[in-house]
C-alpha cells in the first residue's frame, strides 16, 4: 500500500488539481441563460481549466472554433498527466486515449478497440492495476452491450441476428447466459426483468435501480465513485477524470449549439442537466 501511494501522489496530486476546475452545475446554469455564443466564450476565457487555451486567441468568435479548443483541451490534460506518470502508467493512459473526445465528436468506437484492450489488461503487473482496469473498461463494456441492445429493441425494432453484430464479444460481470437472454427477448418488459436480476442491480454490488430509460452515465458515474474510494491510490482517479472532461465538453458542446439555435434556456438545462 505504501509503495502504491508512493508511486501515485503525484499523478493523484496533479489530477485532482484538474479535478477541481472542472465545471460546476452552477456554471452551466448560468452558460444556458446566455443569449449569445459570444456570451459564452467570454465566461470559458474566465474559467481557469478554459482561458489558458484561449491564449489571447482574438478570432475565436464563432462556435466552430471555440468547439475545436474545447476539445482541444481534453488532449492538452491527457498530455499533462501522462508525463506525469510512470512507464505502467502510461501505458494504462494509452488504453483509455482512444475514447478520449478532441478534434471532433467521436462516433462509435470500433468493437475491436474493446477487444485489443481487454487482451492488454492481464499483460499489467500488479493484481491492484488490473483489478481496476477490469472493472473499469469491464463495467463500460457490459453497458455498452446492454445499452445497444436496449436501443436496438425499443426504437429500432432489430432482430437478435442485426444486433449481435454490434456487440462487444467480451463479458465481464453480465454473465454469457444472462447476455444471450437479453438478445433474444422480444419484449421489453421481459427484458428489464431479466436486467433486474443482474449483479448490476441486485446485492452490494448494485450500481443503479432499475428504470424505464437505462442510464449509462448513471452507471459509469457510480461505478468509478465507488472504484476511487476502494482503490484511492490507482488509476481509478485519473480515468474518473477522463471520464468527467468528457463530459464536461459533451455538456458545453451541447449548450453551444442550444444557444446557437436559441433553444430556450430551460430546454437546454433539461438536455445537459435534467433538470
Amino acid at each position: 500500500m505504501a509503495g502504491e501511494l508512493l508511486q501515485y501522489s503525484g499523478l493523484i496530486t496533479k489530477t485532482r488539481a484538474m479535478q477541481k476546475r472542472l465545471l460546476k452545475k452552477e456554471d452551466f446554469e448560468r452558460i444556458t441563460e446566455f443569449q449569445t455564443v459570444q456570451e459564452t466564450i467570454e465566461f470559458l476565457k474566465a474559467q481557469e481549466s478554459y482561458g489558458r487555451i484561449y491564449g489571447g486567441r482574438e478570432e475565436i468568435k464563432h462556435r466552430g472554433q471555440v468547439e475545436a479548443l474545447i476539445y482541444n483541451s481534453i488532449l492538452e490534460d491527457y498530455q499533462k498527466l501522462y508525463h506525469f506518470g510512470n512507464k505502467q502508467q502510461r501505458e494504462a493512459m494509452k488504453l483509455y486515449l482512444p475514447q478520449l473526445r478532441y478534434k471532433e465528436s467521436n462516433t462509435r468506437i470500433e468493437i475491436s478497440y474493446f477487444v485489443e484492450v481487454w487482451k492488454k489488461i492481464e499483460k499489467f503487473s500488479g493484481k491492484q492495476m488490473q483489478q481496476v482496469l477490469q472493472e473499469a473498461f469491464g463495467t463500460q463494456i457490459d453497458w455498452l452491450n446492454i445499452m445497444w441492445m436496449y436501443r436496438g429493441k425499443q426504437f429500432f425494432h432489430q432482430k437478435p441476428k442485426e444486433m449481435e453484430s454490434m456487440l462487444i464479444p467480451v463479458h465481464y460481470k453480465l454473465k454469457k447466459i444472462e447476455l444471450q437472454r437479453l438478445l433474444t427477448l422480444e419484449h421489453m418488459e421481459e427484458f428489464q426483468k431479466i436486467l433486474s436480476n443482474t449483479v448490476y442491480f441486485k446485492g452490494r454490488e448494485a450500481l443503479v435501480k432499475i428504470q424505464d430509460e437505462i442510464s449509462y452515465h448513471q452507471v459509469m458515474q457510480k461505478m468509478y465513485q465507488c472504484l476511487c474510494r476502494k482503490y484511492p491510490s490507482s488509476m481509478a482517479l485519473i480515468f474518473y477524470y477522463f471520464y468527467e472532461k468528457e463530459r464536461e465538453i459533451e455538456r458545453l458542446t451541447t449548450a453551444l449549439e442550444g444557444i446557437r439555435y436559441q433553444v430556450p434556456a430551460k430546454d437546454i438545462r433539461e438536455l445537459i442537466l435534467g433538470l
